[in-house]
């Protein structure tokens, strides 16, 4: 409970802090628009599809017990742009009525990523894993889950990128589409066994 106080408290601040920078910015002149759409993004809740999110967001949701899904993967911006794997994913996430956030580990801080990855290695016990292979990973209750390894599959998203990648296809391609169809389902059904409820 004094956790919780104490992160309302930091909450508190920083929104208080950003209000402030705003208000100053606002009064400068010049920046208005930009300031308003910081402010926006700050307080605008996920939409259904594909949301960015920094890694940094990532660890403080899982640490704040947080409970969504989260698309994993590794990749070059040419591959992401040429595959149009974020298109593909945002149109069958939609369809599903699904929120989730996509986060390419590619330029990150190689520390938080391993140290990740030796957090899911331990609690999961298996070698698949979603930051090394890539995949839409469930974050809840502190940790981070593959639907993939909790029904004994495995997948290896990051170097299907590469090979799409070095072709002329797409993820809208019939293989590959029913490739993330199948990914999306593990997901669903990994929350719904595990009743797991999701928070946004």
């Amino acid at each position: 409970m004094g956790d919780d106080g104490n992160c309302m408290r930091k909450r508190r601040l920083l929104t208080l802090i950003l209000l402030s920078v705003l208000l100053v910015l606002s009064a400068c002149g010049g920046t208005d628009s930009a300031a308003e759409d910081n402010s926006d993004e700050a307080t605008e809740s996920p939409k259904t599809g594909l949301n960015e999110i920094t890694l940094e967001d990532v660890m403080a949701k899982k640490d704040n017990s947080e409970a969504f899904y989260v698309l994993i993967y590794d990749a070059k911006k040419e591959y992401i742009k040429s595959t149009k794997l974020l298109e593909a994913y945002d149109e069958a996430f939609k369809k599903e009525d699904m929120t989730v956030f996509h986060l390419n580990i590619r330029d990150a801080n190689e520390q938080t990523v391993s140290r990740l990855d030796e957090e899911y290695e331990s609690h999961s016990g298996s070698s698949h894993n979603p930051f090394m292979y890539g995949e839409i990973a469930v974050v809840h209750e502190g940790k981070i889950s593959s639907p993939f390894d909790y029904y004994g599959e495995s997948w290896n998203l990051n170097r299907l990128i590469g090979e799409v990648g070095s072709e002329s296809d797409t993820f809208f391609d019939d293989n590959r589409n029913k490739t993330i169809k199948k990914s999306i389902q593990y997901s669903l059904d990994y929350t719904k066994d595990e009743e797991i409820e999701l928070t946004y």
